[in-house]
């Protein structure tokens, strides 16, 4: 019924950067049902009273003929160790809820946090998060997502950050990395390039 969904942050009440997410919304329900959406996602949401303070994630899971609003408070996962792992198949273009062959991946990670996936060769995503190096004097994201995400897309456009052919050997050439996705922006804390497992 809901194949498709996006993912919000609240922060004390307010949503951010929904035209990002409407964006992506349109887009993708053109891609997957063939025509334009009669319905906005973001329009005439309420937040409850207890989800009006602190850091919230707004789920919209979506289908073709209307959406479902869930709530939930967000905490951080932290990341200590995060693991390559490797695939040649995988294709996750869109923000499917069928995230089987994502957690398979996933489910490679061993005694570390998270994965990075590695698509032919070349540095994509983590298994929630886009992914940002710095070199030293810039940010550089992957030219070559597994999903391209609203954080990322608003970060280009903004110039901050840089896009480029990523392979396993670029990696040395970063001093340290970050996650991002719309819970988790570029204000956070960098983690260093030793935190990779390879």
């Amino acid at each position: 019924m809901y194949p498709l969904f996006e993912s919000l942050c609240i922060q004390d009440g307010r949503v951010m950067n929904s035209n990002w997410h409407e964006k992506r919304f349109q887009k993708a329900y053109f891609k997957y049902f063939g025509e334009s959406s009669q319905f906005n996602l973001i329009s005439e949401i309420n937040i409850p009273k207890e989800f009006k303070k602190g850091n919230v994630k707004l789920r919209i899971l979506y289908g073709e003929k209307g959406r479902k609003i869930e709530f939930d408070f967000y905490n951080p996962i932290k990341i200590n160790t995060i693991r390559l792992v490797y695939t040649s198949e995988l294709k996750y273009s869109l923000k499917l809820r069928n995230r089987e062959n994502l957690n398979k991946l996933f489910d490679q990670r061993g005694n570390c946090d998270d994965v990075i996936i590695v698509r032919d060769g070349q540095i994509t995503d983590s298994s929630y998060a886009n992914l940002i190096f710095f070199n030293g004097r810039e940010w550089i994201t992957p030219k070559k997502p597994l999903l391209e995400g609203t954080c990322r897309a608003r970060l280009l456009d903004n110039g901050k950050i840089k896009t480029a052919n990523l392979g396993i050997n670029e990696l040395k050439t970063f001093k340290g990395f970050k996650l991002i996705n719309a819970m988790r922006d570029m204000d956070q804390e960098i983690i260093p390039m030793d935190r990779i497992v390879y």
